[in-house]
This record gives structure tokens, C-alpha cells and sequence, in this order.
């Protein structure tokens, strides 16, 4: 699992639920299928929480960065932009309403990035020798 990969499974989860809040007043309460097979598209905001940090930094780069791909998209795609109404505002906004700059956004984004793709990847190695032994 690479950064890019994890990048496209949070673009798709945005895709797919345009409403999806980044922040929420109630803590998620979606939880991984199965955590010893490939994720779901929604299991990637959990794993984000999970490894990240609900409130992180990162982890809000991150998921603001891919609400904003997903976003770009659907107002790109003419079929796509007639069926949803896509919330949300633009990385600019965001930087300017937090007050840091641009390249402080992108460091955290990919740092958040790596660490996901980091932390799965060990979690299936520590799988794969669970069921060899």
C-alpha cells in the first residue's frame, strides 16, 4: 500500500458520500468489516481515526485535502455534478480560516499519508505471520 493508493481510497469516500463530515459532534461509529482483509472505502476515515488521531492535525489535512479532490471532480464530471451537491470548501479556505500556510497543509498531509500507509502495511506483515505459524 503506497501514499497514492491511500490518497484515491479517501478521494472515493468522498465520491461516494459527498456528505461525509470531517468533523463530527458524535464520536464514528463505523468500524472495519474485517480487519485481515483490503479495506473498504469508508474503512479508510476509520483506520485514518484509528492510526491518526481523531482530531489530529494530519489527519484533518488529510481528509480536507480529499474532500477537496473529490469535490474538484464532481463538479469536473457533468453527469456527476447534476446528481450531488457537494459541500465543503476549498484547501485555500481552509488554511486561511487555521491560520497556517499552504506548505505547513501539504507537510501534514503527507506525513498523515505515510503513516497510514506505514501502519497498514505492518498490519498485514503482522497478519501474514500470524496465519503462516
Amino acid at each position: 500500500m503506497t501514499c497514492h493508493d491511500i490518497e484515491r481510497w479517501l478521494v472515493a469516500a468522498f465520491m461516494a458520500f459527498t456528505g461525509a463530515g470531517i468533523f463530527s459532534v458524535r464520536a464514528n461509529r463505523l468500524q472495519p468489516v474485517d480487519p485481515g482483509e483490503m479495506a473498504a472505502t469508508f474503512d479508510w476515515i476509520v483506520f485514518s481515526a484509528e492510526i491518526l488521531g481523531r482530531d489530529s492535525p494530519e489527519r484533518m489535512a488529510l481528509l480536507t485535502w480529499s474532500r477537496a479532490k473529490a469535490r474538484r471532480r464532481i463538479k469536473r464530471h457533468r453527469r456527476l455534478r447534476l446528481l450531488k451537491d457537494v459541500p465543503g470548501g476549498t484547501i485555500t479556505d481552509y488554511c486561511r480560516e487555521f491560520g497556517i500556510w499552504r506548505r505547513t497543509f501539504d507537510r501534514r498531509r503527507k506525513r498523515a499519508c505515510e503513516r497510514l500507509a506505514e501502519a497498514w502495511n505492518e498490519r498485514n506483515i503482522q497478519s501474514l505471520d500470524q496465519t503462516v505459524s
